[in-house]
Order: structure tokens, then sequence, then C-alpha cells
């Protein structure tokens, strides 16, 4: 008998993300811990034109949003 957890069994599956930031143009700064342009040296959550961050009906963090559950 190999059943599954219950937890596990019942575990909403989350898709992932459809778009990955693309960070072509930005560099990784180690000592202030995020991403910046290569042109501007602005940090990439400031840049206007990045993919906008999916609605909180989509927050894999909580869920707390998904009716049915």
């Amino acid at each position: 008998m190999n059943k599954k957890h219950l937890l596990i069994q019942k575990a909403f599956i989350y898709p992932k993300p459809k778009e990955k930031p693309k960070l072509e143009g930005y560099t990784y700064n180690e000592e202030s811990g995020y991403w910046v342009s290569d042109r501007d040296f602005l940090p990439y959550v400031m840049d206007k034109r990045r993919p906008k961050p999916q609605t909180k009906k989509a927050d894999v963090e909580t869920g707390e949003d998904q009716k049915g559950e």
C-alpha cells in the first residue's frame, strides 16, 4: 500500500509563470543585492519596460484568493 500523504493528495498545483524576466542589459549588483541597468544604473524594478507582476489571483505564496479550496 503506497498511498501519498493527504496534504500531497490535496495540494493545489500552481502553474509556472508564463514569462521569465529578460535580464539582458542588466547586471546583478552583489553589494546592493539587486539587478541594475547597464545603461542608466537604475534598479530593474524601476524599469517601466519590464513585465508587470502577476495579479493577486495568481499569487503562489499564499493562494488565499484561489476559489473553491
